[in-house]
């Protein structure tokens, strides 16, 4: 709210609703040119109700904002992260919040393909977390299969930097480099087990590099349908097609690796 007024005056951010119902009232002072602002810091999760509001004087009459609402979410952890490294203050799992939070979610592309994927991942994090910390003997392990992520995530924090131009462009390219490498580190090995395994029985001929057109085909329209939702701003849409992107990169990647590789074993 900005006034035109020649003096110093307290303006009183006022109807404040907290989440849990709870009043809130803030007085603050305007600069001389009359206007004046009030950093709020939410400390509880849910709805917030904010209105401002300048009662007036004998020379200047009074002024009510707008109501203004917004939504406190709540924070998520990095559940198996934080399980395996013992604390959140680790190094690696602030560097992971950190992607997260500071690199993905700022973006429209990012924010709802962290919906889907945080659908996903909640799904069975709770569990495999409670199950490395009932085993704390396999946290080694755990960190050993963590470790190849963490760099993959440095190499997409620099493509991100490269293409800062644009924020959007450069979380979908950050998001290509960290599936090609996903792909190719995680999934390839275990595409070619059952390559080896159907090459070794010799009962059907192996699929060629060639014959993947179609989930080519799947990822062109993926992206296609990510430049759909960058201009219709469509969430649902974009949460679809992000995820669809990531997904058909890994499986292209890994399939195209595997199926090279098991020509030479």
């Amino acid at each position: 709210l900005h006034l035109s007024i020649r003096r110093q005056r307290q303006m009183c951010i006022r109807d404040s609703y907290t989440p849990d119902k709870t009043a809130m009232n803030k007085t603050v002072l305007s600069t001389v040119d009359g206007s004046f602002t009030y950093a709020l810091s939410p400390d509880l999760i849910g709805s917030w109700i904010v209105k401002a509001s300048w009662t007036g004087d004998s020379e200047h009459e009074g002024a009510i904002s707008p109501t203004k609402s917004f939504t406190v979410e709540e924070q998520k952890a990095c559940i198996i992260a934080t399980t395996t490294y013992g604390s959140e203050l680790e190094p690696e799992v602030q560097f992971l919040r950190g992607f997260r939070d500071d690199m993905v979610l700022p973006t429209f592309a990012g924010s709802q393909f962290m919906k889907g994927f945080n659908a996903w991942y909640y799904s069975f994090s709770p569990s495999l977390a409670s199950f490395i910390a009932e085993h704390p003997h396999i946290k080694e392990a755990v960190k050993g299969i963590l470790y190849p992520l963490m760099g993959i995530l440095h190499l997409s924090t620099a493509t991100q930097s490269a293409f800062s131009f644009n924020s959007e462009i450069s979380i979908i390219m950050a998001g290509l480099v960290a599936s090609v490498l996903i792909g190719a580190i995680y999934f390839s090995p275990i595409t070619l087990v059952p390559l080896l395994v159907l090459k070794k029985m010799r009962k059907k001929q192996l699929p060629r590099v060639s014959q993947l057109r179609a989930l080519l085909f799947a990822w062109v329209m993926s992206a296609t349908l990510i430049l759909v939702g960058e201009i219709t701003s469509s969430s649902i849409l974009m949460m679809i097609a992000s995820g669809a992107f990531v997904a058909f990169t890994i499986a292209l990647t890994a399939g195209a690796i595997a199926l090279k590789l098991v020509k030479h074993v």
